[in-house]
């Protein structure tokens, strides 16, 4: 795999890792008679985006990849399935989908001893696969492979092809839920952009403020189809947070909306181009059950009581005795 293979290769991976979301754990192997994972502390563990330097290195890492050797794939593919199964018992991932996306000039075998140790006749995993170049030999190998573990098949020949083909395996991946017909709204982490031409109405000179996109997807619902479960698109918008807070009574802009708001509430601090997303668990201490947590996550309404400790400086109306110290006290809760 050298020359324009390798790079159509590469842009493959990339493309693949810009599908991902801070939800999705990945990892990436180049193999030929030997592994060689793309980073050597990443070795058997699946990282996410949210561990954003990992993530980088990844990318650095792609780009040095080069052509060695002959690939052995069943090696690679027993590598991959052990490394699911290693995660599956960690507890860290979702249960969620699994897949393994193979990216190849070719497969002179279909594996199928390797896929009936591993992943039949449950088939967990899909497999994605990727026929990277112009011939067709090796097609109708990786299209079993593909076809016999829930998966997908497509070929890309030129760079031009990158792009649509790797969109191919979201539509496999979401069709449970649009058979299930559900709707998942996405709302994004904040960030900085431009409202023009409604930047005056905001009363922002520069235009530029902080923003939040929520998103759907949109499938079909006709009767003929939905048992092929069709994802026809996603649809979205773009929202300025400050039109979210104006939606809020004040009184209900209780201190559990700051790991939203506060790194910006206060119009003191400079902009950021990103905001990461905090877990209200990292935030909450003594939410030990994560009560409040599941409460938000579950849409409950109502209240309810919960003592936390918060530290005070020593003052003539302070609670503590000491210069600073932790003091219990009760914060009620408002779900809305």
């Amino acid at each position: 795999m050298k020359g324009l293979r390798l790079t159509i290769a590469k842009q493959t991976v990339s493309s693949i890792l810009d599908t991902l979301g801070d939800d999705d754990f990945f990892n990436i192997i180049a193999y030929s008679e030997i592994l060689h994972h793309q980073q050597v502390h990443c070795k058997n563990i699946l990282a996410n985006k949210t561990f954003l330097f990992m993530f980088q290195h990844f990318r650095e890492h792609l780009d040095k990849l080069f052509a060695k050797g002959i690939g052995m794939l069943d090696i690679a593919l027993n590598e991959a399935f052990n490394m699911l199964n290693e995660f599956n018992h960690t507890g860290q991932g979702s249960i969620c989908s699994q897949a393994i996306m193979l990216i190849t000039d070719g497969a002179v075998d279909t594996y199928d001893t390797i896929f009936a140790k591993y992943n039949w006749p449950d088939r967990k995993v899909r497999i994605f696969t990727y026929l990277i170049g112009r011939e067709a030999a090796f097609a109708d190998n990786l299209k079993w492979m593909a076809c016999a573990n829930k998966g997908f098949f497509t070929q890309i020949s030129t760079l031009a092809d990158v792009q649509e083909n790797v969109m191919e395996y979201l539509h496999v991946l979401s069709r449970p839920k649009v058979i299930d017909q559900e709707h998942d709204v996405v709302w994004t982490e904040a960030y900085i952009d431009s409202t023009l031409p409604q930047a005056q109405k905001l009363a922002d000179d520069q235009g530029l403020v902080l923003m939040t996109t929520v998103a759907m997807p949109v499938f079909s619902k006709q009767n003929e189809t939905r048992s092929k479960g069709i994802l026809l698109g996603v649809v979205g918008t773009d929202v300025p947070v400050k039109e979210l807070l104006k939606t809020i009574p004040k009184y209900k802009v209780i201190h559990k909306w700051s790991p939203l708001f506060h790194p910006f509430s206060s119009g003191i601090l400079p902009l950021k181009p990103n905001y990461s997303s905090v877990d209200l668990s990292e935030v909450e201490w003594e939410d030990r059950d994560d009560v409040l947590r599941n409460a938000m996550v579950n849409r409950k309404t109502g209240k309810f009581s919960m003592e936390v400790k918060k530290t005070v400086d020593k003052g003539p109306n302070s609670l503590c005795s000491k210069t600073k110290k932790d003091c219990a006290c009760t914060n009620n809760f408002l779900l809305f």
